[in-house]
């Protein structure tokens, strides 16, 4: 159970308050705390991840995200993106040495998944599809039966 005084947010029930004439006590009664102004917060409500939950004055507030907080998330989304690539660039880098030392073409040394996978990290971090950053489906690079 949780309580909350006005102007703050709902915590567990307070160890120590002070009383309307200026003592502080130990372990309160509920009546004590009833006299401090502390009441029982409501329940904790349900709610569906985007929505954010805050603590108003007296009850908790659901809401969607806003400006800021969709930005702050497509950031997360487009540094998981550079991440992503980072982790496949050695496999690029790999396959041009390749073609400079076997004198091959780059489609011959860099297996298409690689591309595709890399293609669909650029249009997630370049939101060509007018996604949802909170509901992002990222690609699963498939290895091939040989490594690749």
């Amino acid at each position: 159970m949780y309580y909350y005084k006005l102007g703050f947010p709902p915590t567990t029930k307070p160890f120590r308050i002070r009383l309307e004439d200026g003592l502080t006590i130990t372990n309160p009664t509920e009546e004590q705390l009833e006299q401090a102004g502390w009441v029982i917060a409501p329940a904790y409500p349900e709610y569906v991840y985007p929505k954010i939950v805050e603590w108003g004055l007296t009850d908790w507030v659901v809401r969607d995200p806003n400006e800021e907080e969709v930005v702050v998330r497509w950031n997360q989304v487009k540094e998981t993106c550079k991440q992503k690539l980072a982790e496949t660039d050695y496999k690029v880098i790999k396959a041009i040495e390749a073609t400079v030392t076997n004198g091959t073409t780059l489609a011959e040394e860099l297996p298409l998944n690689y591309v595709e996978y890399r293609q669909a990290l650029r249009d997630i971090y370049n939101n060509v599809d007018n996604l949802d950053p909170f509901f992002i489906q990222w690609p699963v690079l498939q290895e091939t039966p040989n490594g690749n």
